[in-house]
C-alpha cells in the first residue's frame, strides 16, 4: 500500500509540474510600455522592421515575422476574444479588407479595452501610409518608407501578367490594376497585362487570349509550374522572395529584387 501511494505521489507532482510548465509557456509576454496584438502578418513584419516586435504579446497563425511562441489570437475573421483580453494588449492592429472590421473588436476598443487601428494595404502607397504612421502611434524614430528604383536602361517585355503558381493544370490567383505589384510594376515603367483592378482568378484560356509578353511567376517559397501555364507558348519567370505575398515594408526589397529579375531575363 505504502508502495501504491508513493507511486500516486510521484504521478501527481509530475502532472502538477508538468501543468505548471505548459501554464508557463502559455503567460503572456511581459514587455515595458507598448503590448501590441497584430492580426496582419503584414502590419507585424512592419511592427519588427521599425525595432518594436518585442512588444508584440499576441499575433495571428500567419505572422511568422515573430517568435512563434507568441500566442495566436486570431486573424480577420476569428478572434479568440477571451484570449485577446487576457493579454492585457494597448493597441490591437488590423487590416481592412473590402468587409467591415469586426464589431466586437470595435467595442472593445470603445470601451477603452485598448485601442484599434486599422489601416488598408492593397497598394504601395496604403503600405508606406501603414509604416510612417506605425513610427508616429509607437514613438519609433524613423524615416518615412520610400521606393526608389534606379533606371537600369534595360528594355522592359512590353506586358506583363504576374501570378501565383497554379496547380493541378490551372492557373493561380493574378494581380490586376490598383495592386501593389502593379504599383511597382508602374515604377519599373512596365505596363500590366490586366486591366481589371484587384485580385483576379483567371483560367489558363484566360491568360492565353491576354497573350502577354512574359508572366511572372511569384512565390515565398520553392514551387513546380503547373501543366496548364507551361503548355502555354509564352516566357517565364520564376520569382522566389520570402515577402512576395506579404504587403509589408519589405515591399521595398521585393521591389529592387523584382526589378533586377524581370530585366535580367
Amino acid at each position: 500500500m505504502k508502495h501504491r501511494i508513493e507511486l500516486f505521489l510521484c504521478v501527481l507532482i509530475g502532472l502538477l509540474l508538468y501543468g505548471l510548465n505548459g501554464c508557463t509557456q502559455s503567460v503572456p509576454v511581459e514587455t515595458s510600455g507598448e503590448r501590441i496584438v497584430s492580426l496582419s502578418p503584414g502590419i507585424t513584419a512592419t511592427i519588427v522592421d521599425i525595432g518594436q516586435g518585442k512588444n508584440v504579446v499576441g499575433r495571428s497563425a500567419f505572422c511568422t515575422a515573430v517568435d512563434a511562441r507568441i500566442p495566436v489570437v486570431g486573424d480577420l475573421y476569428s478572434v479568440d476574444y477571451e484570449r485577446l483580453l487576457r493579454l492585457r494588449p494597448t493597441k490591437v492592429f488590423v487590416q481592412k479588407t473590402a468587409g467591415e472590421i469586426d464589431s466586437h473588436l470595435l467595442k472593445l476598443a470603445e470601451e477603452g479595452d485598448f485601442s484599434l487601428h486599422a489601416w488598408k494595404c492593397d497598394r504601395v502607397g496604403e503600405i508606406a501610409a501603414m509604416h510612417d504612421e506605425l513610427l508616429q502611434l509607437l514613438s519609433v524614430k524613423g524615416a518615412p518608407m520610400r521606393i526608389t528604383l534606379q533606371e537600369t536602361g534595360i528594355p522592359l517585355p512590353e506586358t506583363i501578367l504576374i501570378m501565383t503558381p497554379g496547380s493541378d493544370g490551372k492557373a493561380g490567383l493574378c494581380f490586376g490594376r490598383q495592386t501593389y505589384l502593379d504599383d511597382l510594376l508602374d515604377m519599373m515603367g512596365g505596363i500590366n497585362a490586366i486591366k481589371s483592378s484587384g485580385w483576379i482568378s483567371l483560367s489558363i484560356e484566360d491568360i492565353a487570349r491576354l497573350s502577354p509578353s512574359v508572366i511572372v511567376v511569384i512565390s515565398d517559397t520553392q514551387f513546380a509550374l503547373s501543366k496548364g501555364i507551361l503548355s502555354l507558348d509564352i516566357p517565364i519567370i520564376s520569382f522566389i522572395h520570402p515577402d512576395v505575398l506579404i504587403p509589408s515594408s519589405r515591399i521595398t526589397e521585393v521591389a529592387i529584387a523584382l526589378q533586377h529579375k524581370i530585366r535580367a531575363q
